[in-house]
């Protein structure tokens, strides 16, 4: 009979024990918990809606892919309901909040619908919600998202993108939740997130930032929604228009600024003379190599960029700079023909281009040398010799006159074409100022910001 008793108050004793280890979260929890169901929306009016607060708590870019047109980022989504079946006496369990495993209570199945991929960093069965003593929810979403992006990359790189970040329940409809949205994030402001509206002594600056190549320029948010024709069915939403600055200096250094120099100096090569006599056929090869460099940036370019029915502004900087070089290949090719035609078949200087010449400081040597160059050497008189040895002076003197004539004619044709010389030259410098400065004209028209 004693051994019995004793069994009785161990037990007895033991039971109280484990009662007392039962802290206040754990009791408050078994009384809330009792007779949930978390698969029913968490209404008592099932007529009404479920009001759901979406708001962005941090975001920070991470890649912007314009040949792909997506952008992946890092972001906290904050969602706030109130869940009409939870609420407690605070006073009795002095707890205002309870952390509670998501999976424990009623979620909304929100999901980012313009998102092709989301990786968690907390699996959904780790991830804990905050609910307080008058049945507010709070849930925090932390992923990261590859997100389509339609671009606009006219102005590249001196562009602005804006992306549509679309997130809202997946089964529920607008009838049964509907979404509201938190407030918009402007750059380089203090943002008071959704913690202000659970703490009023609560305010935590946030941190919403672009990365190396974009600068983060805000965020408008706003409520959105979808329609599925199919069943007849509206969608309520939150749309997070995501705007980002893409940062030019590196493309204008490393493209821009380098196309326009071997623009500059291809130009100076074809229109300035590199020997004082003679042709310079070393000009075609000049341009030719100065066209292939171009089309190497413009190639890099285009990968670069998606694939639309318009190039970008730095592309047509680059095309436009092709076309200069190429004119200016045409142009030095048809100099250099007009100037071998000239010495070859031996055409004689106009009366224009000699004004022209005139009128551009080689007027000395023009009166000195104009019978030379206009005219055909006169042809001396000839001796009509007799008597003994007649017959050897003639020769003696038609030989004489034929060297005379052979270095008249020798003489005549050398200061024509240093005549075509000169004004080919004056024309070089004409076709050297206007290229150039029809490409500065060009480079400041297509590139300024």
């Amino acid at each position: 009979m004693g051994t019995s008793m004793a069994n009785v108050f161990l037990v007895l004793f033991l039971h109280s024990k484990s009662v007392d280890s039962i802290t206040v979260a754990e009791q408050l929890k078994d009384v809330i918990m009792q007779g949930y169901d978390n698969s029913i929306r968490p209404v008592i009016n099932e007529k009404e809606a479920l009001v759901v607060n979406i708001s962005l708590n941090s975001m920070s870019v991470l890649v912007l892919d314009p040949a792909e047109e997506t952008v992946k980022f890092s972001s906290e989504f904050i969602l706030q309901w109130t869940d009409e079946f939870i609420s407690w006496n605070r006073s009795e369990y002095n707890v205002t909040w309870l952390k509670l495993k998501e999976f424990f209570l009623w979620t909304p199945d929100t999901t980012v619908s313009t998102s092709i991929d989301t990786n968690y960093l907390i699996d959904s069965d780790e991830r804990y919600v905050s609910v307080r003593h008058d049945g507010l929810v709070r849930q925090s979403i932390y992923a990261v998202f590859v997100n389509l992006c339609d671009m606009n990359v006219d102005r590249f790189p001196y562009d602005q993108q804006t992306c549509m970040v679309k997130m809202g329940p997946w089964s529920y409809t607008k009838e049964e939740v509907t979404c509201v949205s938190g407030p918009s994030i402007e750059a380089n402001e203090t943002y008071f997130g959704p913690y202000l509206i659970l703490e009023k002594v609560t305010t935590i600056l946030q941190d919403f930032q672009g990365n190396s190549e974009w600068d983060f320029e805000g965020i408008v948010s706003s409520v959105g929604q979808t329609e599925d024709p199919d069943v007849n069915f509206t969608f309520s939403e939150v749309h997070f228009a995501l705007t980002v600055k893409r940062r030019p200096l590196f493309y204008v250094w490393v493209l821009l600024i380098p196309t326009y120099i071997i623009t500059v100096v291809c130009i100076f090569g074809l229109f300035t003379p590199t020997a004082n006599h003679g042709l310079r056929e070393e000009r075609v090869n000049l341009g030719i190599t100065t066209l292939l460099s171009s089309a190497v940036i413009l190639q890099i370019v285009a990968n670069a960029m998606p694939k639309t029915t318009e190039l970008p502004l730095l592309g047509n900087f680059i095309l436009a700079e092709i076309f200069v070089v190429a004119i200016g290949v045409l142009c030095s090719v048809l100099v250099l023909t007009l100037h071998q035609r000239a010495h070859t078949r031996e055409w004689k200087p106009p009366a224009w281009m000699l004004w022209i010449l005139r009128m551009t400081g080689s007027s000395k040597f023009l009166s000195r040398n104009i019978t030379k160059i206009r005219h055909k050497s006169s042809t001396a008189e000839r001796i009509n010799y007799t008597g003994e040895g007649a017959y050897l002076f003639k020769n003696l003197d038609e030989s004489l006159q034929s060297v005379r004539e052979y270095i008249q004619e020798e003489d005549r044709d050398y200061f024509r074409e240093l005549t075509y010389i000169k004004f080919f030259d004056r024309l070089d410098f004409l076709l050297l100022v206007i290229f150039q400065v029809g490409n500065a004209l060009v480079t400041l028209f297509l590139v300024k910001p």
